[in-house]
């Protein structure tokens, strides 16, 4: 009778534990609200997911009536592409003490230059407070900007990419490119003035 006792326990443990599993990010993308990705229904993400599925190219019409394709998708990382313009990564993260977030890179691009912003979810698609996980980078990281009394230079150095998130796992260094404009110039009534 004992025996049986913890056996059936056991077969409790083993179903609840079953039930508990990690959720993927297939799972989660499934569960994203509209507003996260506002181009595609509920519809388009089955779409998608029933593609991959069955080997097929995973890609929808969105809202837009534009196809909107998504490049890869494993069970912590997902690339959107929503259009020509715009795309979303997906990556699942785990805090210190275990419990897993969800980051969300959209970019747009404009002129072939990305522009990136980075929110951060529960797996409720809570949405959570990106300052907690993300340290903006400081301003003399974009600009410096120095100033040679004694030869009357002002020089500003610019820098395109002070922080760069990699989430494709490559971790593929990236180059920032840095532009330097120096600019002579003299003071005549208290005023700046360039010289040429």
């Amino acid at each position: 009778m004992k025996e049986i006792r913890t056996i059936y326990i056991l077969g409790i443990l083993c179903m609840l534990c079953g039930t508990a599993h990690a959720q993927s990010l297939k799972d989660l993308f499934l569960k994203m609200p509209q507003e996260v990705c506002p181009v595609l229904s509920e519809y388009n993400r089955l779409e998608i997911v029933d593609n991959q599925k069955n080997n097929k190219t995973m890609q929808t019409r969105n809202l837009f009536r534009t196809f909107s394709k998504m490049e890869e998708l494993t069970d912590d990382y997902a690339h959107l592409v929503i259009s020509k313009n715009s795309e979303k990564e997906m990556k699942i993260l785990k805090k210190n003490d275990g419990t897993p977030i969800i980051m969300v890179i959209s970019t747009i691009f404009c002129d072939d230059t990305p522009d990136s912003s980075v929110a951060f979810y529960s797996t409720d698609w809570e949405p959570l407070r990106t300052l907690d996980y993300y340290t903006l980078p400081a301003i003399d990281n974009f600009r410096r900007v120095t100033i040679d009394k004694t030869t009357n230079q002002l020089t500003v150095t610019t820098t395109n990419a002070p922080f760069i998130v990699r989430t494709d796992g490559k971790n593929t260094p990236i180059e920032p490119m840095t532009l330097t404009n120096t600019f002579r110039w003299s003071v005549a009534d208290n005023r700046f003035i360039l010289n040429d």
